[in-house]
């Protein structure tokens, strides 16, 4: 294999035009310069200076080859420098891709904390897989991912976590509805009602629907949509009842909306951001990783 400080040494003498300069430039005696070049020359087996009263008086003449080798050893040369500057960068997160897996239903929830990253590592791409939470698994099993949001409980044989949030599933109503007032609502209670639920590849869709099986009904399910603010906006328009995190019934219309929280069973939407162990984590991701640890432990003190 060819040595690049040889390839150096012949490429700046032959910029230097003078082996004196290349000698000063690379910190080098003149005997050491001919001896690189003379080794260059039997490792390859071929001429590269022309030998004549011109070479001793230190002056440089390319052969043919001698110019082709030139040309393409300029190359390797940058290349080399362009794989150094690229480690560099990746080191510095001046480059890279962030890959993570957001769930429909959970990116909002990550709104501050990607802009926290972006702020820190503006150079990074992100790169988001937007499926429900058995889908972002699937893609972390089988690397496809460098992180992702999922619904605990996790594996955690497989999965290392940072806690996101933790709260309870409620039942949306209208504000004018005869179930607004009360405190609670037993899952039962809805046995008859139509359900407007997540779509099928949701985790938290087959909680609900193990739940209503262990209560002994199947749910009269009228609509299926990843879309929160979808399903708010069906149940004002008195075409059944939606489930779902607290976290975005807070944000419903109190006037036009109620929401009270639904008990035996209590299903609870706790999510975490998940990343599979004995996995090499880039810069990227554990620049991200540690944006979330503060970004949520900030949201739990305040």
């Amino acid at each position: 294999m060819l040595s690049l400080k040889l390839l150096q040494c012949f490429v700046t003498l032959v910029e230097s035009k003078s082996f004196t300069k290349a000698a000063e430039k690379l910190n080098l005696t003149q005997p050491t310069i001919s001896k690189n070049i003379q080794q260059l020359e039997h490792e390859l087996k071929i001429t590269l200076l022309f030998k004549s009263e011109q070479l001793r008086k230190r002056h440089i003449e390319l052969t043919e080859i001698g110019e082709r080798v030139y040309q393409q050893a300029k190359l390797l040369l940058q290349q080399q420098q362009n794989l150094i500057q690229d480690v560099r960068d990746f080191q510095a997160l001046k480059t890279g891709t962030l890959k993570m897996g957001v769930p429909p239903l959970g990116g909002q929830l990550l709104t501050g904390a990607l802009f926290a990253f972006h702020r820190q590592c503006p150079d990074v791409e992100l790169s988001f897989l937007e499926v429900g939470s058995k889908g972002i698994e699937q893609a972390l099993l089988h690397n496809e991912l460098d992180a992702g949001v999922l619904l605990d409980p996790i594996d955690e044989s497989v999965f290392y976590r940072i806690e996101l949030c933790d709260y309870p599933l409620m039942v949306v109503l209208r504000a004018d509805s005869n179930l607004a007032q009360r405190k609670n609502i037993a899952l039962i209670e809805l046995q008859n009602q139509s359900f407007l639920l997540f779509q099928e590849n949701f985790s938290l869709n087959g909680r609900i629907l193990t739940a209503c099986q262990d209560q002994g009904f199947s749910p009269n399910i009228i609509c299926r949509s990843s879309q929160w603010n979808l399903l708010a906006d069906m149940v004002y328009q008195r075409m059944g009842v939606a489930l779902l995190p607290k976290y975005y019934t807070d944000m419903l219309d109190q006037q036009r909306f109620a929401a009270v929280e639904l008990i035996e069973p209590q299903i609870r939407w706790h999510l975490v951001m998940a990343w599979k162990k004995n996995r090499w984590l880039s810069p990227a991701v554990s620049a991200w990783l540690n944006v979330v640890r503060q970004h949520f432990s900030q949201i739990k003190r305040d």
